[in-house]
């Protein structure tokens, strides 16, 4: 496996540590600015990082997950995995073939585990399930779907 070549770099580590402790504050601040989360908040002893370096350690309440989109809650995970891996020492190394990713790629997506070639294999596999799942509700729904519009010709006609 290679070695990273930003986990050598102790000053580029350092930017890409901030750039995901910023979208990670970003989506934990939007929550925290209604009122009655932060209230709920702090009487269950919930203390607001006061700086970015507090973000990291940040404890999940319930409240704060359930206040927050899917795919939000999915990116926190992702950024959390991401700090962890730059601790183990492999942060910037493509999971699937061990190479560095793209510098250009992890600043757009600090978070990211694919290089841009397997982000692309990926992408298509997603897509041919996706494409797959549509085709079989489609064929299988089929048969409740055609009485019905059966119902709505009948009806069109008797006006």
């Amino acid at each position: 496996m290679a070695v990273s070549p930003y986990v050598a770099d102790k000053k580029k580590l350092e930017e890409f540590r901030k750039l995901l402790l910023m979208e990670k504050k970003r989506i934990i601040d939007r929550v925290l600015e209604k009122e009655e989360i932060m209230k709920k908040l702090t009487e269950e002893g919930w203390t607001i990082p006061e700086e970015l370096d507090d973000y990291a350690r940040i404890d999940y309440s319930e409240l704060i997950l359930a206040e927050l989109e899917d795919i939000e809650v999915e990116i926190l995970r992702e950024i959390d995995k991401a700090l962890e891996r730059m601790r183990d020492g492999t942060y910037g190394l493509c999971e699937v073939c061990g190479n560095p990713i793209e510098e250009k790629r992890l600043r757009a997506l600090p978070w990211t585990t694919l290089c841009i070639k397997h982000a692309a294999e990926a992408e298509k596999v997603r897509d041919l399930i996706d494409h797959r799942y549509t085709e079989y509700l489609r064929n299988s729904l089929i048969p409740y779907y055609e009485p019905l519009e059966e119902e709505v010709k009948e009806e069109g006609e008797d006006k």
